[in-house]
């Protein structure tokens, strides 16, 4: 055996490894800062989709939108994994940029995907600066975005330093194509669903929505289960409510001056016996545990609400935005009734006070546009009539219904203050079916296909005298 060739030969393999090792690195994952968005919904706010956080999402108010950050240095690309908030599908592309967002390149176009995971690989190159950018029928929702790098590199310029020529948002003043950002109203004059309360004041030290409106007469009902076994909804009492938030269904708005309520199609309800979800108060007395029961045909009683509905479902655009309520019978009902192909965000619809089951029906507003804010006034009189008056505070519109006479009462009454989608999916969330909601006799088109569609309204203010 010649020695020295085959310890030539061990030297060379060794060296070979020794180099194709080093020419493979270990990918890391980037860190993301500065992220900005050209639309953000409420408290949906950019950086939540980088914030490692998946009980958070950035959401975009409506399609087309972009979403932006840069990386804290120049790195070399390797792929990207983007977490999809719900089970919609969205179509969007992917851009990089090495100056800082003066240029950028695209190297994922319109492309789909859904769910977690959604891994795209991208040719090894140079970036600090990324774009998602939503296609014009798509409405993004990022949960969270990772990217993958191959190692620091010196490919990129500090140049652009600037938001890039689209006029991006940071989430705090309107982008340029007129839709609303989180923390103000659109030039249009068209709510952004986090308006100012009437008199134009944030309560910025608030972290509870009880710091908001007094919620020591009320309990909140919520559209999820604490065990995803059950359809039942999750109740929240006193002294609990006090200090109690939920992040996606009972929180405060960007300015900390109003509290938001969603529901959702696929959401936990409160009986087997409903195909509905719902994000709701409900009237208390006493220190807050036990349920209001006051007689409807012997009390003075009433309730007034300042809100904003700012989102409703596609499928069957219907809520109830206020009730009273006895043991069984809906006495009466402020409800929204979306048109047919809804949008769900700048929708034109109408409101009506329905009353004693659906038999009397009074209309509110014929021109309700979603994210106008307005006033609704319950009376009730200890003769058992109740009048309803309604201002739209953008339009002007208000309206009455006059006196109308609570019959077929059942027990006793309450209020019930929220949002109550009327639309249903045949799937929860929790993967359940939903028989109430299957069994129900609609078209195609008036189930949601998504268990996540919502409705969705912002409560500044609720007294009851």
């Amino acid at each position: 055996m010649n020695t020295k060739f085959s310890k030539l030969s061990f030297t060379i393999a060794v060296l070979s490894a020794m180099i194709a090792g080093a020419s493979v690195a270990s990918p890391t994952i980037v860190s993301l800062g500065d992220a900005t968005a050209t639309s953000v919904r409420d408290s949906f706010v950019a950086d939540n989709a980088i914030d490692k956080n998946k009980n958070t999402h950035w959401e975009a108010d409506a399609p087309g939108a972009t979403w932006t950050a840069k990386f804290s240095s120049c790195q070399r690309v390797d792929d990207l994994v983007l977490n999809w908030y719900g089970t919609n599908k969205y179509t969007y592309s992917v851009q990089l940029s090495k100056d800082n967002g003066a240029t950028w390149t695209t190297v994922v176009n319109n492309t789909s995907g859904k769910g977690n995971e959604n891994k795209q690989n991208v040719t090894d190159q140079p970036a600090n600066a990324i774009k998602i950018v939503g296609d014009s029928d798509s409405r993004l929702r990022i949960d969270e975005l990772k990217i993958n790098s191959l190692g620091s590199t010196n490919g990129c310029t500090s140049s652009g330093t600037s938001n890039s020529s689209n006029n991006q948002s940071n989430g705090t003043s309107n982008s340029s194509n007129g839709e609303s950002s989180d923390t103000s109203n659109s030039s249009n004059g068209e709510s952004s669903g986090t308006s100012n309360s009437s008199n134009g004041e944030s309560s910025g030290n608030a972290q509870y929505p009880a710091d908001v409106l007094d919620l020591s007469k009320w309990k909140i009902t919520l559209p999820i289960s604490l065990n995803s076994n059950s359809n039942k909804a999750t109740e929240i009492k006193q002294p609990q409510l006090k200090t109690y938030s939920n992040s996606e269904y009972f929180r405060l708005n960007a300015a900390k001056n109003g509290v938001l309520l969603k529901a959702i199609a696929g959401g936990a309800r409160t009986s087997t016996s409903t195909a509905y979800a719902r994000s709701e108060l409900r009237e208390m007395q006493g220190d807050g545990t036990e349920s209001a029961a006051w007689n409807c045909q012997n009390t003075d009683h009433g309730m007034y609400l300042e809100q904003t509905l700012l989102h409703s479902t596609t499928n069957k655009p219907e809520a109830t935005i206020a009730q009273i309520h006895d043991s069984k019978n809906d006495l009466m009902m402020v409800k929204y009734f979306g048109p047919s192909f809804a949008n769900g965000s700048t929708d034109i619809g109408k409101l009506e006070a329905r009353f004693n089951n659906d038999t009397t029906k009074k209309l509110l507003d014929s021109t309700y546009k979603i994210g106008d804010p307005m006033t609704i006034d319950v009376a009730v009189t200890s003769s058992g009539n109740v009048n309803v008056t309604y201002k739209n505070l953008r339009s002007g519109v208000t309206s009455s219904t006059g006196t109308v006479k609570l019959t077929g009462i059942i027990g006793s009454c309450y209020f019930k203050a929220g949002v109550y989608i009327q639309a249903c999916s045949k799937t929860d969330i929790y993967g359940n079916t939903n028989t109430v909601c299957a069994n129900k006799d609609l078209s195609a088109d008036k189930y949601e296909t998504d268990p996540y569609a919502y409705a969705e309204i912002e409560l500044r203010k609720i007294t009851l005298r």
